[in-house]
């Protein structure tokens, strides 16, 4: 007599309890998954990038930071928006470098019995596709010394040759040190009293030179270099403008407007599809150096 009026009371109670489950799914979900929102989202902005726009980095970590201040520093110049990061000067840091890194980056290293922990260029694997990386011996020999006088080690560049999954725009990606030491404020040339660093920094031109002319056609030059380096401290020919920019053509970003940058040297093919739109340096970080993030865009 009572079962067909308990049937549509349990209907009811079903209905309730689903209802409930699914507030509370839509309540929690948001909350569980934001970072991995953000890390999507941050994914899917890159991987849009060279249809019109893509960002490089460097960033010269210094010896003996711990994971910490390497999270640190590197996340500031990932909100940069910068899809292709390279980094300098950590001798034996690789395991706290790729800890420092998120999930979605992949660190790459050189291979070599100097520079194992020189100079790794890291990117994003949800963005770029590696074609080939190696590393190339810049100078020989390092201008920056240890406190007995020795020369400390020979220094390496990596270059990074990455390819777009979307748009299949490659980028031939090469980061270098340049001491502001090396240049005569007065005169606005080399400084001779530190010949055998103004010497090292001749060859590492030249090598750079070597890696621009040797590259496809269809590969995309960028060098970068975050070091303290301005404008009006390399007035002639005798360093970066003579030796790396003027024979290869290279558009840098103190010469893309005027007034100069002030601070590091971004450089790019003034033939390219993509031209040097902006850049921004950071400073307020944990390490010593300056970071710098260098947007490209495509000629309109």
């Amino acid at each position: 007599m009572f079962f067909p009026a308990a049937l549509p009371r349990d209907r009811a109670r079903a209905t309730v309890l689903l209802v409930a489950t699914v507030l509370l799914l839509a309540v929690l979900t948001p909350g569980t998954s934001a970072a991995q929102t953000r890390e999507d989202g941050r994914s899917q902005a890159g991987a849009a990038g060279p249809a019109g726009r893509f960002s490089v980095a460097t960033l010269n970590l210094r010896k003996g930071m711990r994971v910490a201040g390497m999270r640190h520093d590197i996340g500031r110049v990932l909100d940069g928006g910068a899809s292709v990061i390279g980094f300098q000067e950590r001798l034996f840091s690789r395991p706290a470098l790729r800890a420092s890194l998120p999930k979605s980056w992949t660190l790459l290293m050189p291979s070599g019995p100097t520079g194992t922990d020189d100079n790794p260029i890291a990117f994003d694997k949800d963005v770029w596709g590696l074609e080939k990386t190696w590393p190339a011996l810049l100078t020989g020999r390092t201008w920056r010394r240890q406190a007995t006088g020795r020369v400390a080690h020979d220094q390496y560049g990596v270059v990074a040759v990455l390819r777009h999954r979307a748009s299949g725009h490659v980028i031939r990606a090469v980061s270098f040190h340049l001491p502001n030491h090396l240049h005569n404020r007065r005169t606005g040339g080399p400084n001779y009293a530190n010949r055998q660093g103004v010497e090292a920094m001749w060859r590492m031109a030249s090598r750079v030179r070597a890696l621009k002319e040797n590259a496809p056609v269809g590969h995309q030059f960028v060098a970068m270099c975050d070091c303290n380096v301005t404008e009006n401290r390399d007035t002639t020919d005798h360093l970066v403008k003579g030796r790396i920019t003027r024979p290869l053509r290279l558009e840098t970003n103190y010469s893309g407007r005027k007034g100069g940058s002030g601070i590091d040297y971004v450089m790019g093919e003034r033939d390219s599809d993509f031209r040097i739109r902006s850049f921004r340096s950071y400073r307020h970080l944990v390490t010593d150096h300056p970071g710098i993030v260098a947007t490209f865009a495509r000629k309109r």
